[in-house]
């Protein structure tokens, strides 16, 4: 009786320890074994731009969609203006799991993975329909393209103003840019436009810039016009040169491995939801460039459409060699045909 009761224990011993181990492994295989539609999460969405900059509202808005459409199955909350970190910090908290999403353009990528570098070339498009069709027909290639180099899934693209000069001096053409000193960000892409341009480049913080420019450090800042007019520059720098050298566009970026741990009808959810927002972010941006354009005019701020075929012509050379970025130069250029 004694040896049967003992044997009694051990069985049920066996039996606690198993249901205890049931579900042990990684986050992500758990996230795989999860049956279609069990699965909850709370998403933190880091950016470096302003809680009310357009592309955050727009961040924001792909979360409430995602969770109405998930039935609250999924939560998220933005963290705007760098609460997270800078860029890099963000990217590497994707890459840990301590951030969900990182919500940025396309272009200051190009400082952690070349092949950003793309976003960041000197008139890319033909115009605003090149970009859109380019968008609409290839983004399923591109983003396949991301992930492989990148290890990060792009879900959406949220559409942006081209980048512009405001100069405290008119610029008619570009022998006028000779010489002068432009601030502009720590892009390498970004830097050689000027470069190209025949003007001194200087990277500075943007909280630098407005007494930079007062005090003649430098002679003005590239931006776009929605930017440039918030950060009051047009003040300090009332020529507005709209040189429309790099277009501005952004996404919002998952770890690749952790969205493919996400299940199948989840994974459908995001991409939708990704792109009502890029349709969305096009409607916007064309109303909220109409808006500061005619808020320009008001202050009396100098409008400057130089014939950009020069500056085309300057920054040429920048496509020569560059095969890296050559895989969506392919796909763009498909777009013109």
């Amino acid at each position: 009786m004694k040896n049967l009761r003992k044997f009694a224990a051990f069985a049920l011993a066996i039996v606690l320890m198993l249901s205890l181990c049931t579900g042990c492994g990684d986050g992500k295989d758990n996230g795989n074994q999860k049956a279609e539609g069990d699965y909850s999460y709370h998403w933190k969405l880091a950016t470096t731009e302003t809680s009310d900059y357009y592309m955050t509202v727009l961040a924001q808005e792909f979360l409430d969609k995602v969770s109405e459409r998930t039935g609250g199955k999924v939560t998220g909350e933005v963290f705007a203006s760098g609460q997270l970190g800078g860029l890099v910090d963000a990217l590497e908290g994707l890459e840990l799991g301590t951030v969900d999403i990182v919500m940025d353009g396309f272009s200051s990528l190009g400082e952690v993975n070349p092949l950003f570098d793309v976003w960041g070339m000197p008139y890319l498009y033909d115009n605003d329909e090149h970009r859109d069709k380019f968008w609409d027909e290839y983004f399923d290639e591109c983003a396949e393209l991301v992930a492989e180099r990148a290890n990060i899934r792009m879900v959406t693209v949220l559409d942006g103003l081209n980048r512009n000069l405001s100069c405290t001096k008119a610029v008619n053409n570009l022998n006028d840019l000779k010489g002068l000193k432009i601030r502009v960000p720590t892009i390498t892409t970004y830097m050689k436009v000027w470069e190209c341009f025949g003007t001194a480049p200087v990277p500075m913080a943007l909280s630098e810039v407005y007494t930079s420019i007062q005090n003649n450090v430098v002679q003005g800042q590239e931006n776009d016009i929605m930017l440039t007019m918030n950060m009051n520059f047009y003040e300090v720098a009332p020529y507005a040169i709209m040189t429309e050298h790099v277009p501005y566009e952004g996404s919002l970026f998952f770890n690749e491995e952790t969205f493919q741990s996400f299940p199948e009808e989840l994974q459908k959810i995001i991409l939708e939801v990704g792109r009502e927002i890029t349709e969305k972010s096009r409607t916007v941006v064309a109303s909220e460039e109409a808006k500061t354009l005619d808020k320009m005019e008001e202050m009396g701020v100098t409008i400057i459409r130089p014939d950009l075929t020069e500056f085309r012509a300057a920054t040429a050379s920048m496509y020569e060699g560059n095969d890296t970025i050559k895989p969506v130069l392919d796909l763009i250029d498909k777009a013109r045909g």
